[in-house]
């Protein structure tokens, strides 16, 4: 999806960097994340957390929701935060939102990290 939308976008340089990183180009199938979901791959499903800008033109949301759906689907726990506002690199800069992603990072670590505690 995300190549297909930098396609659309006319973004060559996101298309050279996809096409030099999956080199031969059918391991873009063997290594998303969406597909592997779709095929029904039997893969460890660790617990997740997405933070999506909600003007993000360079993996759109409905591309993430997406996603969340199928993660859940398939038995993992997926946290997926939107933050209004943002865009693709927002958080490189210092604001409230980029605050509350910290704390939203913050909290998913902890829960993981008490979680795994209890466990043992």
């Amino acid at each position: 999806a995300r190549y297909l939308n930098a396609e659309k976008l006319a973004r060559d340089e996101m298309l050279q960097h996809s096409k030099t990183y999956f080199n031969p180009w059918d391991t873009i199938h063997d290594g998303n994340p969406q597909e592997i979901l779709e095929r029904g791959e039997q893969e460890k499903l660790p617990p997740l957390l997405i933070m999506q800008g909600e003007l993000d033109d360079n993996v759109r949301p409905a591309v993430q929701e997406k996603f969340v759906t199928s993660y859940r689907a398939a038995g993992g726990e997926c946290h997926y935060e939107v933050f209004a506002g943002c865009e693709h690199l927002w958080i490189r800069e210092p604001g409230p939102q980029t605050d509350r992603a910290y704390d939203t990072l913050k909290t998913f670590i902890a829960r993981q990290l008490s979680a795994k505690q209890l466990a043992a």
